[in-house]
């Protein structure tokens, strides 16, 4: 799983573009922060003979601060340096300073306009979190599902080698049989037969083994020449009796398990949030159709020449101005908050055919479950006789009761049920995976994919969807 996260571009640009989301939130955190501002001029004039008459310099620093309810406050300190040279006087400064604050009464005016960029970048970044733990979890179970079919491959590959040196066995025994004239040319001739087609058999499935691995490196990212080995018997431990006495709590309770999957799904989780979101969008349009008006008030003070910084309280300048903006011709304004309406009635349709699909999706997960849980269990016995068979075909043919073919047909049925008995283990194991996907219960870590302990133990969650409201 490390190594697939490191190399897989997938994963790459599913980090990106969380780090971006990131960005952008401490982009809108700046905006809303103390935001400061320096910088510093120098010139100077003269006339067309090339003579300096004057020259000044000077630099400025301010402060700027957004407040929740939409006031602007600006504060800012100055001081200027200025010379007459065709005078021959010496430097004179000049400092000012000044504060003014800008505050919105009526439309644009309180948190839930003013905050809003702020809070849905939050949110936004909160949406990219899920999404990317979702991703990784689905990617695990991809990851999951390909080592597994690696190995389903070189299952069927070591059943078949098994099957090829019965086979070579019985061929040697029934061609001294026949050459010991006690065994007819037919049966020897079934055994060669049989064996030449599990040769060839080998020869067909060592090529998929090879392009499986071969394919598997290119999704990790490794160099083709890379050996890799897998633990034998994992196949073999794949299933566990904890995990179908999980599936079998479940029996029964289908709606209490939809009712869990729609309280826990991140996806469920982001696709209310925005309908919030368009509540909030829709608020903050049908705003702008009040009256605007506007506060504004200043201070300023400067200094005297030549006296830097000794300004005096009583004779700062103070001014205050009331803007008022009539709303006559909204047009545009209206048109926007129509569109606003519209979207938010299809965001909360589009909410709920979701809900459906959560839902259908869920009951379909869980029906793949309990078939596949269903056939491994067919295919378990399915071994279990055909172990038999294969056994007590052996016994007859050495005791003169039973055919070469028998043997060969019990032989050959034991291989098949090996395979699909492979085949139902990994089945059974990635749909458990797609449900417990499905619930949100699954969880991946370095040491890989396990399920939440907490939340498997909820034999018993009820739905809070129909308390939910669309608020802003």
């Amino acid at each position: 799983m490390g190594v697939a996260e490191q190399n897989s571009e997938s994963v790459q640009r599913q980090k990106e573009s969380l780090y971006t989301s990131a960005l952008s939130l401490a982009e809108e955190e700046w905006r809303f922060g103390y935001r400061y501002n320096a910088d510093s001029t120098a010139g100077g004039s003269g006339d067309a003979g090339g003579d300096l008459a004057s020259a000044d310099t000077g630099f400025g620093a301010s402060v700027t601060r957004v407040l929740g309810s939409g006031a602007t406050i600006l504060a800012s300190l100055g001081a200027d340096l200025f010379r007459f040279v065709s005078t021959g006087d010496g430097w004179d400064a000049v400092s000012n300073a000044g504060v003014s604050i800008t505050q919105p009464l009526l439309r644009g005016s309180g948190r839930l306009i003013t905050l809003e960029p702020l809070r849905q970048t939050e949110r936004d970044l909160v949406y990219a979190v899920r999404s990317y733990e979702r991703f990784r979890r689905t990617f695990a179970v991809d990851v999951a599902g390909r080592v597994y079919r690696v190995q389903q491959s070189l299952d069927q590959q070591k059943n078949e080698t098994e099957n090829f040196r019965n086979l070579q066995s019985l061929s040697r025994r029934n061609k001294a049989l026949y050459e010991a004239g006690q065994l007819s040319r037919v049966q020897s001739d079934q055994a060669v037969q049989e064996e030449l087609r599990s040769q060839n058999q080998l020869v067909i499935l060592q090529g998929n083994v090879d392009r499986q691995l071969d394919l598997f490196k290119v999704f990790l990212g490794l160099p083709i020449k890379v050996d890799l080995t897998f633990e034998d018997g994992i196949l073999a431990r794949l299933v566990t009796e904890e995990e179908l006495r999980f599936l079998e709590t479940l029996d029964g309770k289908d709606e209490e398990v939809v009712a869990f999957a729609i309280d826990n799904r991140l996806d469920v989780m982001t696709a209310f949030d925005r309908v919030q979101d368009t509540v909030r969008r829709e608020a903050i349009l049908r705003d702008a159709l009040r009256v605007g008006l506007g506060l504004s008030a200043s201070a300023s003070s400067s200094s005297d020449e030549g006296r830097p910084f000794s300004q005096r309280v009583e004779d700062a300048q103070l001014s205050a101005r009331l803007d008022l903006d009539l709303p006559v011709d909204l047009l545009p304004a209206r048109n926007a908050w129509r569109r606003a309406e519209l979207v938010l009635v299809d965001e909360r349709r589009s909410y709920e055919r979701f809900l459906d699909q959560v839902t259908i999706d869920v009951r379909d997960a869980l029906r793949r479950a309990r078939n596949s849980a269903e056939s491994l269990r067919i295919q378990l016995d399915a071994v279990d006789l055909s172990v038999d068979r294969a056994r007590g075909a052996q016994l007859q043919l050495e005791a003169g009761r039973a055919s070469t073919r028998d043997l060969l047909e019990a032989q050959e049925a034991l291989r098949r049920v090996r395979d699909a008995a492979t085949s139902a283990r990994i089945s059974f194991k990635l749909a458990l995976y797609e449900l417990q996907l499905q619930l949100e219960i699954l969880r991946v870590d370095e040491s890989g994919i396990f399920v939440d302990p907490e939340l498997a133990r909820s034999e018993e969650h009820t739905s809070e969807l129909q308390s939910r409201q669309y608020l802003v």
